[in-house]
């Protein structure tokens, strides 16, 4: 089981969408939003815990920040940080906090960022590897990715999740 934290506005539902559309054809999700709790999905356990400020103390996973999500105070450093490479108050975080970033942004220094851009699809760019919480190295790469409604920032963090979670049964093309 993996914890996921997404971390942003509530009102701000691209990542929700995308996690529970496409990532639940692969995992049985839990995900946890204010009150409500939605299990779905059929795989390896993922619970996804979504607030604007959460508490996350000792524990392991991945934090997903939204585009303009504020990363909370003393965080675990064995987290690992799915952030804006655009947003310089998540990167100050990062380095105050002391934790892995994988950054998504415009620029090519950016962990993933994108090379072309079409009304429909956007290819997103791998630019340096990094390990997955398997212990895999995944390596640079492009991934072509329909947009389906979600802007750049979602859908690039989106693919940085999925990568991470290192899903072996999903072909790197097919990752949405």
């Amino acid at each position: 089981m993996t914890n996921i934290f997404v971390v942003g506005s509530k009102n701000d539902n691209e990542i929700e969408n995308l996690i529970k559309s496409q990532l639940s054809k692969s995992y049985t999700i839990t995900y946890i939003k204010g009150n409500n709790i939605l299990e779905i999905g059929n795989g390896y356990n993922l619970i996804v815990f979504e607030n604007e400020s959460p508490n996350i103390n000792n524990m392991s996973g991945i934090i997903l920040l939204k585009e303009n999500g504020t990363i909370p105070s003393n965080l675990p450093k064995n987290l690992t940080a799915i952030i804006n490479a655009d947003n310089e108050e998540q990167l100050k975080s990062v380095k105050n906090n002391h934790i892995r970033a994988i950054t998504c942004g415009t620029c090519n220094t950016s962990t993933f960022s994108f090379t072309s851009e079409t009304e429909d699809t956007l290819m997103i760019s791998l630019n340096r590897g990094f390990t997955a919480l398997s212990g895999k190295e995944i390596e640079p790469l492009e991934i072509p990715t329909e947009k389906r409604g979600a802007n750049r920032y979602s859908l690039m963090s989106y693919i940085a999740l999925r990568l991470l979670l290192d899903d072996y049964n999903s072909e790197l093309g097919k990752l949405i």
